[in-house]
């Protein structure tokens, strides 16, 4: 019994008291804290293990030694890599509709306007297009 009747955690793989506790990563399949030893020897376990070849989230193409991650503004998932080929096209898209008027394809200068979420419009938009669009209602 530990401290004010407190049961000992024990190691989930080797059954040892624990002196202090580590969480399992989601993909070890392991319920409950683990010793320090079986935390490295779990770690070590699956950074050995060899994966299968990194590809690009867009194309599927394996990526070799030339990756790239996102940008954040993309809202793409936090783990995903892109080849260069397809980060440049997403970079060129996403500078195209934050540059560009989304109606007229005119150059928007400092001032740029949000479409409203009911016209179902991607990107920005100039102040001569959003105003005919809000008159129209």
């Amino acid at each position: 019994m530990g401290l004010f009747g407190k049961k000992p955690l024990l190691c989930a793989v080797c059954k040892k008291e624990l002196k202090h506790k580590y969480k399992p990563k989601e993909e070890w399949n392991t319920e409950g804290y683990l010793c320090s030893d079986c935390h490295i020897e779990k770690t070590r376990e699956f950074a050995m293990k060899p994966r299968d070849p990194d590809r690009c989230a867009v194309c599927k193409s394996e990526l070799g030694d030339i990756a790239a991650k996102p940008r954040w503004q993309w809202n793409m998932d936090a783990g995903t890599l892109l080849c260069q080929p397809c980060f440049n096209k997403k970079d060129a898209d996403y500078n195209n509709k934050l540059n560009f008027c989304a109606v007229c394809g005119s150059k928007i200068g400092f001032v740029r306007y949000n479409p409203k979420p009911a016209w179902k419009i991607q990107g920005q938009m100039c102040r001569k297009c959003w105003d005919g669009r809000n008159a129209q209602k």
